[in-house]
């Protein structure tokens, strides 16, 4: 089964595509300005992946996609008869009533104008295509481009003190395990499954952004020598927080239908944190 990837070009799009190379997954990567021109025979045996959406939102962009051209996409998804996999996150239950811990029984309730428009979007899906699969995440983080992690490294080693949010709990999720959920996800559909609906992955592991900084702060000083900085972490209710502020997700079914397990994010982050510091190393040098 071939995907038809709609990406922009970022990090999350970038491991993505790795993955599909480790797997032999054929693609077409289309990005969403061609959506308009897509035919029938465009989507033929393919698998639809979308995750311009929530790339355009998790970094605080308008949508990428126009509505125009996603009913057209919709449409054809629907006249072919393939599945369609869309990435969306937490902030569809960020609503003053929600609960922390969210399952996808949850009716969305969103209360922010991501939320609302990732909801509009699974609600569309879910009237037209039946085949269709939303995979709920949480912040997604990575050690290219411009987020959280990338401006928290930077505050690092520039030293000082760095006020900080301990409160505010969420689960960042790192781009190269979010990757392997979505290739696990396709291979399985490619392979029969008929799992449809909503589902949830995010790393695991609740945390605050300072509890995220302790950790980042201790793999850095094994790279880099931070005594110069004086870095300080200071716990402030109006201090940083993990950016976008995504509430935490249940993450039951995903392993109960696909067999997928969450993995911690703390796992994840000394890869990253040593590639930031060894490019500021060669920086340096240079």
């Amino acid at each position: 089964m071939k995907v038809l990837l709609i990406a922009t070009p970022s990090p999350l799009s970038h491991a993505v595509t790795q993955w599909f190379d480790m797997r032999g997954r054929s693609y077409q990567e289309v990005t969403p300005d061609q959506l308009p021109a897509l035919t029938l025979g465009d989507l033929a045996g393919s698998l639809v992946l979308d995750i311009a959406t929530l790339t355009a939102l998790q970094a605080g962009n308008a949508l990428s996609i126009t509505g125009e051209a996603r009913h057209h996409l919709v449409e054809l998804a629907e006249k072919a008869d393939c599945p369609l996999l869309f990435l969306s996150d937490g902030r569809v239950f960020d609503g003053d009533e929600a609960p922390l811990n969210h399952r996808e029984t949850e009716k969305p309730q969103p209360g922010s104008v991501a939320g609302g428009r990732l909801t509009a979007v699974e609600r569309l899906l879910e009237s037209h295509i039946e085949k269709h699969l939303v995979l709920r995440t949480g912040p997604v983080f990575s050690e290219q481009g411009q987020n959280f992690f990338t401006g928290l490294y930077k505050n690092l080693v520039a030293g000082g003190p760095i006020p900080l949010n301990s409160t505010l709990k969420t689960c960042p999720t790192y781009v190269s395990d979010l990757s392997r959920v979505i290739s696990a996800l396709i291979d399985q559909i490619a392979s029969g499954a008929q799992n449809w609906g909503s589902y949830h992955y995010n790393s695991s592991g609740q945390t605050s952004a300072y509890e995220f900084a302790e950790v980042m702060l201790a793999f850095a000083s094994q790279h880099v020598d931070l005594s110069k900085a004086k870095t300080s972490l200071e716990i402030l209710e109006s201090g940083a927080r993990i950016e976008p502020s995504i509430p935490v997700l249940r993450c039951e079914k995903i392993l109960h239908h696909f067999g997928i397990k969450q993995l911690p994010w703390r796992a994840h982050l000394p890869q990253p944190v040593k590639h930031l510091c060894e490019g500021k190393l060669k920086g340096k040098q240079a």
